[in-house]
C-alpha cells in the first residue's frame, strides 16, 4: 500500500507497519525493538502541533473509549525528521474488534506535506507583502535623516525600513541570512545597517565590527569591480572572508551580492545568504528591492533640506499614495487567478459529495477514501476563502482612497440580517455557540445589506478567534429612539487600552485582536474599513474592553420609521 499504516495493541505497543510508514518517517525495522510503543516510534521525531506545540501522538486510555464508541479518530502531527525535512501528516486512528472486543488499533498515516508547504508558502508570501507595506509606511522616519557631515552613504535612519526588506527578502527566497549595509562615504568601510536570520551572538559580533573593514577586506578586487559596475555577483563558501572571524558561522553554500547604488555611485548592498543558487526571477526580485531601497533614500534626501513640518506633511501624503497604488496593484492582481482556483476547489468538493453519497452504498473502504481526498480540499478551500476576504478588503481600501465606494442601500429589516450573519458565522464553526439577544419589533434602517453583513462577519470571525471554545459569543442589538446599536462580545483576553485607541487606524495590527501566528495582509485594515463603511452609514462604532474580561465591538445605525 502507498498508504502508511501501523497496527498497535490495546496497551498502544507497535505490532506491525508496513514499507510506506518507514519510509514516511525515514526508519528502519532496526530501529524499532520489540516493545517499542506508539510515542516511542516518534520520540525522535519532535511530533508537535501545527502551531509547533509539542504534543504526544497516540490515544490515552480516555480516548481508547471514545474510539470504541465513537469511531475514526484523527490527529494531525508535524514531524521533523532526520534528513532536515519537515513532514506534515495525519494519522486516523481506529479500533480493530473481534467479537465486539477491542483487539488492535490500526494507525493509517496520510501525508499532508505537500499541501502544508503550500500553505506555509502562502503565509510567508503574505507576511512579505505585509512586511514591504510596513516598509513603504515607516518612509516618514528617513526625515530624521543624519547630518550632511556624518560619513555614511546610507544614513542610518533606514535601518526600519532596511529591518522590513530584509525580512521580505529572506522570507520569500527561503534564504538563510541577509545583511543590508552602507559604505562610508568619505572611508568606503561596511557599516551593517540590518539583518535577518542571525543569532543574537551573531547579530552583536556583527555591530562590533561595524565600519571597522573595508570592502577589500570581504571581497577580492574583481568581486568589488563588479559591484561598482552595478553587477550582482555570487561567492561561494569555498571564497567567503569574514575579516572578524576565524571560520565562517553562516550556514549557507553561497553568498549573493546585490549593489545599491546612487547616481552611478556604489552606497551599499543587500547580502542573501542561502544553500542553492539564485535564478534570473530571483534575482530580479532583490534588484527590485535594492532599487526601492535606492529610491526611498533619494526621495528622502530630497525632503531633507526643506522646513520639517512641511516636508512631514508632504512625506506623509506621498506615502499613503505609494499604499494605495500598491494595495490596488496587489489586489486586482491576485484575484484572478484566485477566482478559477476557488471555483475549481468548490467543483471537486460538490463532486465528491456526491461520489460520498453513491458510494455509501458500495461499501466503507470507498467512503473513508473520499473522506482522505476530502478533509485536504476543504482545508484549501478554506484558505482560499481568507485569501479572497483579504484581496476584497484591499479593492475596498482601495476605491475609499480613491472615493469610489459606491454604496447600494435600501430599506432592511435589521433584526433578519443579524441573524443571517450569525447563521453564516455558524455554518463556518459548528462547534461554537452563539447567544442572540433581540428586540421583539421590527428594527428598521437604510443600509446596504452586503456591507453591514461585512461588518458583522468582521466581528464575528473576530470573536470567534479570541473566545475559549467553550465560551459563547453574545450578540445583542438594542433600540432606542433614533438608533439601533449592535454588540459582539468575546470573553478572550481583552485589549489594552493603548491597543484600542489605535484599533479603527487603517494599517494597525492590533495585537489584542488576531492569534500571533496569523499572516494575514489584509488584518490592518479589517476594523478600519468598518469604521468607514458604518460612517458612510451616518453610524459610529467603539470597542469596550478590560484586558482579562472579553472584548465588546459595537456600531450603531440611524433607525426609519416604519411605514406600511
Amino acid at each position: 500500500m502507498a498508504e502508511g499504516i501501523i497496527i498497535l495493541d490495546t496497551q498502544g505497543r507497535v505490532q506491525w507497519l508496513n514499507e510506506a510508514a518507514l519510509m514516511l518517517l525515514e526508519l528502519s525495522c532496526k530501529d524499532i525493538p520489540s516493545g517499542t510503543s506508539f510515542l516511542d516510534l516518534f520520540q525522535s521525531l519532535r511530533a508537535s502541533d501545527l502551531t509547533y506545540h509539542p504534543i504526544s501522538p497516540g490515544l490515552n486510555y480516555e480516548a481508547l473509549m471514545e474510539l470504541a464508541s465513537s469511531g475514526p479518530n484523527k490527529q494531525t502531527i508535524l514531524c521533523f525528521l532526520p534528513s532536515g525535512h519537515t513532514l506534515c501528516v495525519d494519522i486516523v486512528y481506529t479500533l480493530l474488534q473481534e467479537e465486539e472486543q477491542p483487539t488492535k488499533i490500526l494507525c493509517q498515516l496520510h501525508n499532508l506535506t505537500d499541501f502544508y508547504l503550500q500553505q506555509i508558502q502562502i503565509s510567508q508570501n503574505n507576511a512579505a507583502q505585509l512586511s514591504l507595506i510596513h516598509a513603504i509606511f515607516h518612509l516618514h522616519d528617513l526625515l530624521a535623516i543624519s547630518p550632511p557631515e556624518e560619513a555614511l552613504s546610507i544614513p542610518s535612519s533606514i535601518h526600519i525600513i532596511g529591518q522590513h526588506l530584509a525580512d521580505l527578502i529572506r522570507d520569500l527566497l527561503e534564504g538563510q541570512a541577509v545583511f543590508l549595509f552602507s559604505l562610508g562615504s568619505l572611508d568606503q568601510r561596511l557599516y551593517y545597517i540590518a539583518f535577518s536570520g542571525l543569532t543574537a551572538e551573531q547579530t552583536e559580533l556583527r555591530w562590533k565590527n561595524s565600519g571597522r573593514y573595508r570592502l577589500a577586506d570581504f571581497l577580492d578586487p574583481g568581486a568589488i569591480e563588479d559591484l561598482h559596475a552595478q553587477k550582482q555577483i555570487t561567492v561561494d563558501r569555498e571564497h567567503m572572508h569574514i575579516p572578524f572571524v576565524q571560520s565562517i558561522d553562516l550556514p549557507c553554500s553561497y553568498l549573493f551580492w546585490t549593489p545599491l547604488c546612487i547616481k552611478q555611485e556604489l552606497v551599499g548592498a543587500f547580502v542573501l545568504g542561502r544553500n542553492y543558487p539564485c535564478n534570473t526571477e530571483e534575482r530580479e526580485l532583490v534588484r527590485a528591492v535594492a532599487t526601492l531601497t535606492t529610491l526611498m533614500i533619494e526621495y528622502a534626501r530630497s525632503f531633507a533640506s526643506l522646513d520639517h513640518e512641511k516636508s512631514s506633511e508632504m512625506v506623509l501624503q506621498a506615502t499613503s499614495q505609494i499604499i494605495d497604488a500598491f494595495l490596488d496593484l496587489a489586489s486586482h492582481e491576485l484575484k484572478t487567478p484566485l477566482t478559477t482556483t476557488m471555483g475549481n476547489i468548490q467543483l471537486a468538493l460538490r463532486r465528491l459529495e456526491k461520489l460520498k453519497y453513491q458510494s455509501k452504498q458500495q461499501g466503507e473502504v470507498i467512503s473513508k477514501g473520499i473522506e482522505r481526498v476530502q478533509d485536504p480540499l476543504e482545508a484549501a478551500n478554506e484558505s482560499a476563502r481568507t485569501q479572497q476576504r483579504m484581496i476584497e478588503n484591499m479593492i475596498d481600501d482601495a476605491q475609499i482612497q480613491k472615493n469610489t465606494l459606491q454604496l447600494h442601500r435600501r430599506r432592511e429589516e435589521l433584526k433578519k440580517l443579524i441573524k443571517k450573519a450569525v447563521a453564516q458565522q455558524q455554518k463556518r464553526s459548528r462547534d461554537r455557540q452563539f447567544q442572540l439577544t433581540l428586540p421583539p419589533q421590527e428594527v428598521w434602517v437604510t443600509i446596504d445589506p452586503r456591507r453591514i453583513n461585512q461588518v458583522m462577519q468582521t466581528y464575528l470571525s473576530n470573536a470567534h478567534r479570541q473566545s475559549p471554545a467553550n465560551q459563547p459569543i453574545e450578540v445583542t442589538l438594542r433600540v432606542d429612539a433614533s438608533q439601533a446599536c449592535i454588540s459582539v462580545h468575546d470573553t478572550g483576553p481583552g485589549i489594552a487600552p493603548e491597543e484600542q485607541e489605535h484599533i479603527w487606524e487603517r494599517l494597525y495590527r492590533s495585537q489584542g485582536t488576531a492569534p500571533q501566528h496569523e499572516l494575514d495582509l489584509s488584518m490592518g485594515i479589517r476594523f478600519y474599513l468598518c469604521r468607514t463603511l458604518i460612517e458612510k452609514h451616518q453610524g459610529t462604532v467603539g470597542v469596550d474592553s478590560t484586558l482579562g474580561h472579553g472584548t465588546t465591538f459595537w456600531f450603531s445605525l440611524p433607525l426609519i420609521e416604519q411605514t406600511g
